[in-house]
């Protein structure tokens, strides 16, 4: 799945430059010194070239100077009437890979802003502005877009000289060993995965600065998830960059997808992800029964077999709170893939902003930890929740916290 991010089929520069000029009212010429008529990368919605804007619609960077270099996303022909054609296998291919929990008209609902570039850029913009303390100290960097060249089928955003964390590992993940696929997974030990590590070229100019990318992955991730409300849905390993010219800092890329809870689910969310690492298996059964939204074919015995498996199920990856039965810090991503399969197995939807919420915190703590293997995730969220945002919290939220601390 890994090739379907930058390995898709690409079309014709013929088409690309039909889109630009139709799109955005200009010819290619005026808007370019030059493009590259061989795309870069091609994904499953757009492909993306590189290219030099003319002076007048330089981009305004992070830092304060001007962008020329810049690349040019443009979405494949058809890509509309095809997502929708196909969009019943897509969804069941999704759900047989991944036990997809919530009901396919949300899965459309998302498909449809991940194919509208208008979208990406607006959450391109929020996240900015969400982020100004951090951009400015340099601690992550979200692309520059330009809002005067912009339309639902092409994006023009700042080139960043550098390299996805999923170049730097070859596209593998050094922690795990999963030859025989994802059902026979299994964590390997520190040594094996140091030793795995050594033999990934890219990563050694890097290899003093992926303890501090983690953290700071991690702190964006929980500002964006406790304090803000509004979270990068797609950020694995193919949408997080280094930068030559910023190795300091992380750079997020492909914002399409976000994540934004109701107010009256972001509790529920909390405590629901507080009882996963301090192994409350009543509070996890009964926050997923109560947003089942297929409660009327939901009979009492099948909730009381839910209740049950979903006991056996938390039991296996955590023995105490905050750790799992040999000791080691919970993996929440693990144990959020099994909890999923058991929703899917019982025939339980969730609603799409908390279960898209709880993919993606799976997916986040994949990559912290293929960066640093030793952080430790449900100790940093018990340390981010005491300290710096103590102070916007409820105080109702403080005693769960406490108590896994």
């Amino acid at each position: 799945l890994a090739s379907l991010r930058q390995d898709a089929r690409s079309h014709s520069f013929a088409h690309t430059r039909q889109q630009i000029e139709k799109s955005l009212g200009k010819t290619v010429d005026e808007i370019f010194d030059e493009i590259s008529e061989l795309p870069v990368a091609s994904g499953t919605i757009a492909q993306v070239h590189r290219a030099k804007l003319r002076q007048k619609y330089a981009l305004r960077g992070h830092d304060g100077r001007y962008i020329r270099d810049v690349a040019v996303k443009v979405q494949h022909p058809h890509v509309i009437k095809e997502t929708f054609i196909d969009i019943d296998i897509l969804f069941q291919g999704l759900n047989l890979i991944f036990a997809v929990p919530f009901s396919k008209e949300e899965f459309v609902s998302a498909m449809q802003r991940q194919i509208n570039f208008e979208w990406e850029a607006y959450n391109l913009w929020k996240f900015k502005k969400n982020f100004r303390r951090e951009i400015t100290e340099g601690e992550i960097i979200f692309p520059a877009v330009s809002r005067e060249l912009l339309a639902p089928q092409v994006l023009i955003e700042g080139w960043v000289n550098g390299h996805t964390i999923s170049e730097l590992f070859d596209g593998r993940n050094p922690n795990t060993t999963n030859a025989k696929g994802p059902d026979f997974t299994e964590k390997k030990s520190d040594t094996d995965v140091m030793k795995e590590r050594s033999k990934f070229s890219k990563l050694k100019q890097y290899k003093d600065k992926m303890g501090a990318w983690a953290k700071t992955l991690f702190r964006a991730n929980a500002k964006m998830f406790l304090k803000d409300n509004f979270v990068h849905g797609d950020m694995h390993a193919g949408n997080v960059m280094v930068s030559e010219e910023y190795p300091d800092s992380i750079v997020v890329i492909d914002a399409g997808c976000t994540c934004e809870m109701q107010a009256e689910v972001l509790p529920k969310f909390e405590s629901f992800v507080s009882a996963m690492c301090e192994g409350d298996t009543d509070s996890v059964a009964e926050t997923l029964i109560d947003l089942n939204e297929m409660k009327e074919s939901t009979t009492n015995a099948k909730l009381s077999k839910f209740r049950r498996e979903i006991s056996t199920t938390v039991k296996k990856f955590v023995g105490s709170p905050g750790r799992d039965p040999e000791g080691n810090p919970v993996r929440i991503g693990a144990l959020l893939t099994a909890v999923l399969k058991e929703l899917q197995k019982h025939d339980m939807v969730l609603r799409s902003d908390f279960a898209m919420s709880l993919v993606t915190l799976g997916l986040t703590e994949g990559i912290i930890k293929q960066l640093d293997p030793t952080f430790d995730c449900v100790k940093s969220v018990m340390g981010f929740m005491l300290g710096e945002h103590a102070k916007d919290m409820q105080y109702s939220k403080l005693p769960n916290v406490l108590g896994q601390w």
